[in-house]
């Protein structure tokens, strides 16, 4: 299934990844489509797939690092499958649909754990793909069941089962995520949705650096003792910069990007935050956020 002249509309819309991304960071895709419904998903992955070509997808563009240069790889950007259907008993949404549009609306619709979820942005099938949340709620609290398309171009709709879903971690990751069930909880009333969201604003106002582009915490927690923030800050690494890129001063799991900084002038403040933790407390840092390599996927 060779199809020279889709891959020529894919790579006349390709463009710098840096506008796509909330790092605001990143070079260009040998291809980049846009599909509109599962269907052209199918048809991109197999395309793919016959030409060898590797794939990316591409939600919100948070919780990723996307190197400077070529990237030479088809990317699939998911923000035009989009859409709600609000049925008694679940909600059923468009991997393409923003996730803090989906926040808001889950006080009123009642979906368990999403009203502590304010402050995270990007798309609903990203969020998923990680299972993202924090200490008020994560995605899993009320995720009933994910559809997508596998690498093979096979149409899937998996229901979650107990212990799917970890702490940063799902069967998603990586895969091509279309849409997704949440279920409505009748007991998660109104009243109690709008309490939790907003305690969880103001905890996310007064701690994290909400409104400077980042790609959210850039290093996993490591699992006991100190979280990662707190083991960068005691190692006095807190406004660490280097070109436009630093730690943030609020929260120092963030890097920002303070305006022109180059996924170089990241990756080398994560290789500087590293060393320091490591040389302060003997822990080694891990990156949350993904990384796609210039040169390959």
């Amino acid at each position: 299934m060779v199809l020279p002249h889709a891959f020529a509309d894919a790579a006349a819309r390709a463009e710098r990844l840096a506008g796509r991304t909330s790092l605001g960071v990143g070079g260009t895709p040998r291809w980049l489509f846009e599909p509109e419904d599962e269907a052209a998903c199918v048809e991109a992955v197999l395309l793919c797939r016959a030409n060898d070509v590797p794939l990316l997808v591409l939600g919100g563009g948070c919780n990723l690092l996307v190197e400077d240069g070529a990237i030479e790889a088809a990317v699939i950007a998911t923000r035009r499958l989009r859409g709600f259907a609000i049925h008694e008993d679940r909600v059923e949404v468009g991997a393409g649909q923003g996730f803090p549009d989906l926040v808001r609306r889950s006080i009123e619709l009642g979906i368990p754990g999403l009203p502590g979820c304010p402050g995270i942005p990007g798309s609903v099938g990203g969020v998923v793909a990680m299972n993202a949340g924090g200490r008020f709620g994560c995605v899993a609290d009320g995720l009933l069941a994910v559809r997508g398309v596998d690498r093979a171009g096979e149409r899937f709709q998996r229901t979650i089962e107990p212990g799917d879903l970890g702490y940063r971690s799902s069967p998603f990751r990586g895969q091509l995520v279309t849409g997704a069930t949440f279920r409505r909880d009748p007991a998660w009333t109104p009243e109690r949705g709008a309490a939790l969201f907003r305690e969880a604003m103001d905890w996310k106002r007064s701690s994290q650096p909400l409104s400077a582009r980042s790609a959210g915490c850039m290093f996993k927690n490591p699992g006991s003792g100190a979280s990662a923030g707190q083991l960068i800050e005691t190692a006095e690494l807190k406004g660490l910069r280097i070109g436009a890129a630093m730690v943030s001063t609020q929260h120092a799991n963030f890097i920002v990007n303070l305006g022109g900084a180059s996924a170089s002038d990241v990756q080398a403040l994560v290789a500087r935050v590293q060393a320091g933790v490591r040389r302060h407390h003997g822990v080694e840092l891990e990156l949350e956020v993904e990384t796609w390599r210039a040169g390959g996927a």
